[in-house]
């Protein structure tokens, strides 16, 4: 679709009509509930004999010095659907009781019990993101049903104090969701998938934004101020105040991670690699990649760190690349330049795609990407639901000297990654800042992840 057109139609639909409210009214981004066949174990016991509530993991982050942890739960399914869900450990996998409810915060955003498309119950509310705020403070969000169409979601965040309390300074209610499109419309589908606070107080929510026939989806970047409202100072042409709307630049666009540069922020993820630069006041920075642009043809992007050179690296996968005669995914990474240019002394066009040895091959999912103080990338991915931690050089290069072949390996399991916790033996799981990786280290070991914030779970991750 052409891009001018695109934006009029943005600015037609939802400039105006952004709308935001409080009260009890961001993988896989097409099923907002946690079904699947999963059945996720969120109690200390795991065998406890009861059949708890399906629940799903979605993004974890280092709280008052434990783990929390957000998503869905069917706990409330006969009465409110799936609720969102905010839940802390300790250091050592247990669950922190001192948080929200006996460890636990569950909220539910209005909507209908049942739909006039499918007549089965609809609504759905599901955390995609969280960031714990210098104060302890924690920001989550993601997705809630926006109407009584089957496909509509609005935006939501909601802010808590370290106990789990909503905070009640934040848009006087703990909680905001921002709809688009006329009130009671149910046009639009989107959830916010990266939070990126800023020194001032203020933040910026990042994700995608569809109409409900769901055929193409484009990077949605929202500021809020502090106290939960939007930051109508950041404009951007054809989009509402508080908000910029990208454009039709590939089927699928999705805010996956964010870096600042300087008082711009680059965003990037989804469909070939691409990546875009935000101003602070609110227009796309032109002069980034080509016209606007970065990009990188095929595969899907999942995952996006800044890198010691001032530029950025994007982590995710290609599908159906042939190796050895045989179609397989294979991991992608793309390395571009401050200025979004592709960063050649990666690889050719700043790509690395990793195809040997066998044991790489098939990589379907990404939720994980760091990198390490020496230069050294992490990155977490679901390799046909097997969980696998690789470790490269700083050149795009396997490091045969972790685990195998650069590589360590968990058994089959049908969880969702990132993967819920819950207190039994087997694997461990590492978190640094707001990413979590998998490792078989049972101490933890400065060499190996060296930030101060580090963390070190020794119970299981429920392989």
């Amino acid at each position: 679709m052409n891009h001018s057109v695109r934006k009029a139609g943005w600015a037609a639909l939802v400039a105006g009509a952004l709308l935001v409210g409080g009260g009890a009214c961001g993988g896989d981004d097409s099923n907002p509930s946690p079904d699947g066949g999963t059945q996720t174990d969120a109690g200390t016991q795991p065998d406890a004999g009861t059949k708890l509530p399906a629940e799903e993991g979605r993004a974890l982050a280092v709280s008052n010095g434990g783990l929390v942890v957000v998503g869905s739960t069917e706990a409330n399914l006969a009465t409110t659907g799936v609720d969102l869900l905010v839940r802390r450990y300790t250091a050592s996998g247990a669950v922190d009781t001192s948080f929200g409810t006996q460890g636990s915060v569950v909220l539910d955003f209005e909507g209908p019990a049942k739909g006039p498309l499918s007549g089965e119950r609809e609504q759905a509310d599901r955390a995609d993101t969280v960031a714990v705020l210098a104060d302890g403070s924690i920001l989550v969000a993601g997705f809630a049903r926006g109407g009584n169409a089957s496909d509509s979601r609005d935006f939501v965040v909601v802010k808590l104090k370290a106990n789990g309390q909503l905070d009640m300074g934040f848009n006087k209610t703990g909680k905001s969701r921002l709809h688009f499109g006329e009130e009671n419309a149910v046009n639009f589908v989107g959830t916010v998938r990266s939070i990126l606070p800023l020194a001032d107080g203020r933040f910026y929510a990042g994700g995608f934004l569809t109409k409900s026939d769901g055929l193409d989806e484009d990077f949605a970047l929202i500021r809020y101020n502090a106290d939960g409202s939007l930051d109508t100072t950041f404009k951007s042409a054809g989009s509402p105040s508080g908000s910029w709307i990208g454009g039709a630049y590939t089927n699928a666009e999705s805010v996956q991670g964010m870096a600042l540069q300087g008082t711009s922020v680059v965003l990037g993820g989804g469909d070939h690699f691409a990546a875009v630069r935000i101003t602070s006041s609110g227009s796309q920075d032109l002069t980034f990649g080509t016209s606007g642009l970065a990009k990188s043809e095929d595969g899907q992007a999942h995952a996006l760190v800044a890198r010691p050179n001032g530029g950025f690296l994007l982590a995710g996968e290609r599908q159906d690349v042939q190796v050895g005669g045989t179609k397989h995914g294979v991991l992608k990474l793309v390395a571009y330049t401050a200025d979004g240019k592709p960063d050649v002394t990666f690889g050719p066009g700043g790509v690395r795609e990793l195809t040997s040895p066998a044991g790489v091959l098939d990589v379907v999912d990404v939720s994980g990407l760091r990198i390490q103080a020496d230069g050294k990338i992490l990155v977490y991915a679901d390799v046909y639901a097997k969980p696998v931690l690789f470790r490269l050089l700083a050149n795009g290069d396997l490091d045969t000297s972790f685990g195998t072949d650069g590589m360590v390996r968990w058994p089959e399991t049908q969880l969702p990654v990132p993967l819920f916790i819950r207190s039994t033996t087997g694997p461990k799981l590492a978190v640094i800042g707001s990413q979590a990786f998998v490792t078989d280290a049972n101490i933890y070991s400065s060499g190996f992840f060296p930030e101060e914030d580090s963390r070190l779970l020794l119970k299981s991750t429920g392989l």
